[in-house]
């Protein structure tokens, strides 16, 4: 039996990072995030947010040391039993596409894929 194609932009890496998720009307703390992309991440299912709900993140790098995070502006694509998936719907700042690209590199060591999506995503 074959495997269904993978058609996504981005290669996805798992992480164990703090998430905040902030929207007009709320902001949602999550334990970790299920795994993060140059194109967005998936959260826990719960609490969910409805699709198509703008939202502002918040990666946390680093648990003792206060400004590392990866910021993005995002919009829900996906809510369901398996996660909240959250796609970034803006560029990322400079400083924060430098500490995403350091993530996904450190999770793919040697992955030659990767090396083309960031020159895809910029």
């Amino acid at each position: 039996m074959t495997q269904p194609a993978n058609h996504r932009a981005f290669s996805r890496v798992p992480i164990e990072y703090r998430v905040k998720v902030v929207t007009d009307d709320q902001m949602i703390a999550y334990a970790s995030a299920l795994n993060v992309s140059l194109g967005g991440l998936l959260v826990q299912p719960t609490p969910a947010l409805p699709v198509g709900r703008l939202c502002g993140v918040a990666i946390f790098l680093m648990e003792r040391e206060t400004g590392k995070r990866i910021v993005a502006r995002g919009i829900v694509v996906r809510s369901d039993p398996r996660g909240t998936a959250i796609e970034f719907t803006q560029a990322l700042e400079a400083e924060s596409r430098s500490l995403m690209e350091a993530l996904i590199h450190s999770r793919t060591p040697g992955d030659s894929a990767f090396g083309s999506e960031i020159g895809a995503a910029g």
